[in-house]
């Protein structure tokens, strides 16, 4: 399944992408993680990275970064996971819309084990999914441009 939301920011591309990829501002906008750490001793993330992050909901991921290629791209693959995710890979995709703005574009492919009722599994997948990327790109939209409204 994919999940995929966009999302019109109105600040410059380079410090959106830099603001996304930032773990010192990350709990001030994003509403999905409760703690995350920076795994194989490395001190930033850079592809090959492995993160580990805990979810406010419980659940905890493992991923490695794939892809970073600032200030347009952050991808990441799924190392370890909830027992019910078979395959899980996300991109964060920021393309300049003028010079001002940045048009960010969240995508995540997930691939769900086999359940009992795998219609019904993959509709609640989904919708979660999405409500998850939603507010995540609401809320890195907010910070953002709460920022560049400051005098």
């Amino acid at each position: 399944m994919i999940v995929e939301h966009r999302l019109l920011i109105h600040a410059p591309v380079s410090d959106v992408y830099q603001i996304s990829q930032d773990y010192d501002v990350r709990y001030e906008w994003d509403p999905f993680p409760e703690k995350i750490e920076i795994l194989n001793g490395m001190s930033s993330v850079k592809p090959g990275a492995e993160v580990r992050v805990f979810a406010k909901s419980g659940l905890i991921m493992d991923v490695q970064f794939m892809q970073m290629n600032p200030p347009s791209v952050a991808a990441v693959q799924m190392t370890k996971g909830p027992f019910f995710i078979k395959n899980f890979a996300g991109s964060w995709v920021f393309r300049a819309d003028g010079s001002t703005s940045t048009l960010a574009k969240f995508r995540y492919s997930i691939k769900l084990k086999f359940w009992t009722f795998p219609f019904f599994s993959e509709r609640l997948a989904a919708f979660y999914f999405k409500k998850i990327v939603i507010a995540r790109m609401q809320g890195l939209k907010n910070y953002i441009e709460q920022q560049y409204r400051r005098p």
